[in-house]
């Protein structure tokens, strides 16, 4: 890999382990490689493409944490997850009374991200009028909490993460082209763990510290055997299946 000889590359390997913050499965060569050190030296969005598993969040972490915005929050949130007509609300906040059951007010995950960052993780599962509404918020970084009156500034940093092929989307209107183009200011493809065999023992090892450290169970290593039969494996699961794989077998 590119990393192992770019000094500046080995420097921020460094740096990465220093941050407790950050864990230590970032520190393995596939996450640790030039366009890494620039994401964070920098405040400009970011797009984390990759398959279902491959670690975008995990990557979107590195990012927050190794850069100036590293002491304030990482918000992150599963478009996926947010209803259709609750993400205007979940986003921006809301006053009392702007709707049926909206008995006390709410911030907001932008205005709980303030200083720091949003994750915007499965991005392309946002309907069609949020994107819209999205587009506007990183246009100026001012929103309107659902039933307010006053527009409010927001200082957050977007970085938002799809598995999806988002042009292919686009051809099919089921993504804004103009929201595609404002949140691929910078962009970044993690590749699947079947593309970084070197990662695989290193990852595992890390992995069965953590869940021995968890279930107070004796740290073992990998056996010949073990080694052979991972690096067999197609891992389409990439990096969560990996994880959870090592867990069972920790347990």
């Amino acid at each position: 890999p590119a990393f192992r000889r770019n000094p500046r590359g080995l420097a921020f390997r460094a740096m990465l382990r220093k941050c407790r913050s950050v864990p230590r499965v970032l520190t393995t060569p596939a996450f640790v490689f030039p366009m890494l050190p620039t994401l964070a030296g920098c405040d400009a969005g970011v797009l984390i493409l990759g398959e279902t598993g491959s670690g975008k969040e995990l990557y979107a972490r590195a990012v927050h944490y190794t850069s100036a915005r590293g002491t304030r929050a990482l918000v992150a949130v599963n478009c996926g997850a947010i209803p259709a007509e609750l993400v205007e609300s979940e986003l921006f906040g809301h006053v009392r009374g702007a709707f049926s059951n909206a008995y006390t007010a709410r911030a907001g995950l932008v205005r709980e991200a303030e200083g720091g960052t949003l994750f915007l993780d499965e991005i392309d599962s946002l309907p069609l009028p949020a994107q819209a509404k999205l587009l506007r918020f990183l246009q100026d970084m001012e929103f309107r909490p659902v039933g307010g009156d006053s527009v409010q500034h927001a200082n957050v940093r977007v970085i938002a993460a799809s598995n999806h092929d988002l042009l292919g989307l686009i051809e099919h209107g089921r993504f804004r082209r103009d929201l595609f183009f404002r949140l691929h200011v910078l962009s970044v493809t993690l590749p699947p763990l079947r593309e970084r065999v070197e990662d695989i023992c290193p990852l595992a090892l890390r992995f069965m510290q953590q869940f021995a450290s968890q279930n107070k169970r004796p740290t073992l290593g990998l056996s010949p055997q073990a080694v052979k039969r991972l690096l067999a494996q197609d891992w389409p699961g990439n990096v969560r299946e990996l994880k959870h794989v090592i867990e069972r077998a920790v347990l």
